[in-house]
């Protein structure tokens, strides 16, 4: 079951949203470390380049989340997101 979008959007606190920006930064950085410590293994990278390519994927994804969480104009932040299925995504939630 999928969550569905609240019927009303009740207004967060500009710091809390940074908090939870910032986490997802930190997460961001955190996987694409790990994802260059798995691609300095020639035998890793080989065999796992798919996989490396989805850890990329997931610190883009949090990093651009992050970017619209902190933002003063979310609408513009989802329009600059550079993964086009992720921007599709948020921008038909906030079509809602």
């Amino acid at each position: 079951m999928s969550p569905s979008a609240p019927q009303s959007s009740p207004d967060h606190s500009p710091v809390l949203l940074a908090a939870i920006a910032a986490h997802l930064s930190a997460l961001a950085e955190e996987a694409e470390e790990f994802g260059l410590v798995l691609c300095s293994d020639a035998e890793v990278a080989g065999r796992y380049l798919v996989q490396l390519q989805q850890i990329d994927r997931l610190a883009q994804s949090l990093r651009e989340v992050g970017m619209v969480l902190s933002s003063g104009d979310p609408d513009a932040a989802v329009s600059a997101i550079r993964l086009g299925e992720l921007r599709h995504a948020l921008e038909n939630v906030s079509a809602l």
